[in-house]
């Protein structure tokens, strides 16, 4: 407990060279000092733990908002299952009534318009009318599933096809050699290259281009070594003079995986990959798959 009559000192000694300082303050400076420093301290300690509550607050609010539409779309997918189910069952329920009535049908018809009348029956021909709207209603419930299942299959065969389609480069590099005929490097003729060479440095990573499953990874011939991935819906994919592997016969690949790693095997006059795309058995140009959103570069 500081007192603010008296005077409080303090004493500096330097001891290289004996000087003493002292320096003398009285208790209500020293008092009032303290509670400054009290006070800031306590402000800075308040401000940091309302950022703190505020953070956690909004931090909380976020997640409540994404639980609500998740709960949200998980009761609009169960409220329209549970409605298909309950149309279901009250068809199938009708249907089992309207079964049961057709031997009353003679009696009911003998009655005299009066009495049905009074009766709150209608003058409509039970259960010919109502038979033929629960028919009319199963055939629409019937149409609609068949169509929610072919729209599913549709969609999914169309994502299928999108991930088994190349439309990615399998290297980051630049373009040696394009797609059609040109004079041969060995040879000088004038032959067809039916693939396109992505020139780059030694070991860059080669990337399979599409979804799909690798058939073959190894020596072959001028390709070196090469490695082939079958993506379905006939197309097929190449990728030649190869330094090493990253994948062997049978691994399934997704479209940006490593295949293998950039080299020069094979008939090669430096380090590049030569990558083909095959549809239907003939050899396209992949210049024509590509798309805006996969550029050169293949990462």
């Amino acid at each position: 407990m500081i007192n603010v009559n008296r005077r409080y000192s303090v004493i500096f000694a330097d001891r290289s060279s004996g000087v003493v300082k002292q320096l003398t303050f009285r208790g209500r400076r020293v008092a009032t000092v303290a509670a400054m420093l009290l006070t800031v301290s306590l402000g800075a300690a308040g401000y940091l733990a309302l950022n703190i509550q505020t953070t956690i607050d909004r931090l909380t609010l976020n997640n409540a908002h994404l639980e609500l539409e998740n709960s949200s779309y998980r009761a609009a997918a169960g409220t329209l299952t549970e409605e298909m189910a309950s149309l279901r069952t009250t068809l199938s329920n009708l249907a089992k009534r309207v079964e049961a009535a057709p031997h009353l049908t003679k009696a009911i018809d003998q009655l005299p318009r009066g009495p049905r009348s009074a009766a709150g029956v209608s003058d409509v021909r039970f259960p010919d009318e109502t038979t033929q709207a629960l028919l009319r209603l199963q055939s629409l419930l019937g149409a609609l599933d068949l169509t929610l299942q072919t729209v599913s299959q549709g969609v999914a065969y169309r994502e299928a096809l999108t991930d088994a389609t190349p439309i990615m480069w399998p290297a980051d590099g630049w373009v040696s050699a394009g797609y059609g005929y040109r004079s041969d490097p060995f040879t000088g003729e004038r032959t067809f290259h039916p693939a396109v060479d992505i020139s780059t440095r030694k070991g860059q990573p080669v990337y399979a281009t599409a979804t799909g499953r690798v058939i073959s990874a190894a020596r072959n011939g001028a390709y070196g070594n090469l490695v082939e991935i079958d993506h379905g819906f006939g197309l097929m994919t190449r990728y030649g003079h190869l330094a090493n592997f990253a994948v062997v016969v049978g691994d399934t690949v997704l479209r940006g995986d490593v295949v293998g790693s950039v080299g020069a095997t094979g008939r090669a006059t430096g380090y590049h990959v030569h990558y083909e795309v095959w549809a239907s058995g003939q050899t396209v140009n992949p210049r024509k798959l590509l798309i805006d959103s996969y550029p050169v570069a293949a990462n």
